[in-house]
């Protein structure tokens, strides 16, 4: 069985063969036209041939390509799924803890250690900065700026298209494909 790669190969010699033969049809020697009528007619057949090889073989290829972008579709939904069945879980648990540790420390409040028969419970102190006022009441020095910057394409697609100049700068055509 030949490969996609085989009979691309097989259509572009099929096509330097029936231009190399087709050159022979304008010769002054009624047997050399009736040679190169007989080879286009063999070379025509033996393409149209190749063509449907050639599109068979494309077309199990868009199979394969269709079944994988299903699977990748079937493993994100799946993923998905599971992100939030954990996120889930994680609320359950800091719900149960929250609870938990509630409960004990209306038995003892100065707690930070709790030695249970299979388990530990230990705290510690952390401190951590709230900021509920706006960023621009406060004053400069607490204030960190953040700067991105990034092409305007559109304004450079517009400015290309009217025949600007703008080096480094390039406005390409690419083709997009699609399996359907």
């Amino acid at each position: 069985m030949s490969t996609l790669y085989d009979l691309t190969g097989d259509a572009l010699r099929l096509q330097q063969q029936i231009d190399t033969a087709a050159t022979d049809l304008f010769s002054d020697d009624p047997a050399v036209v009736a040679a190169a009528t007989a080879t286009l007619e063999q070379l025509i057949s033996a393409e149209f041939d190749n063509r449907r090889q050639v599109e068979a073989k494309a077309d199990a290829w868009c199979w394969v390509i269709d079944s994988l972008r299903a699977r990748r579709d079937a493993r994100k939904a799946r993923a998905a799924a599971l992100a939030e069945l954990a996120a889930a879980d994680e609320r359950q648990a800091d719900t149960l803890q929250d609870r938990l540790i509630a409960a004990l420390q209306r038995i003892d409040p100065e707690a930070t250690k709790w030695d249970l028969p299979e388990h530990k419970l230990t705290s510690r102190k952390v401190s951590a900065v709230e900021v509920t006022a706006d960023v621009f009441v406060l004053p400069d020095r607490f204030q960190r700026a953040r700067t991105t910057y990034s092409p305007d394409k559109t304004a450079l697609a517009n400015a290309l298209k009217a025949g600007e100049q703008i080096e480094g700068v390039a406005l390409v055509e690419r083709r997009s494909w699609k399996i359907a």
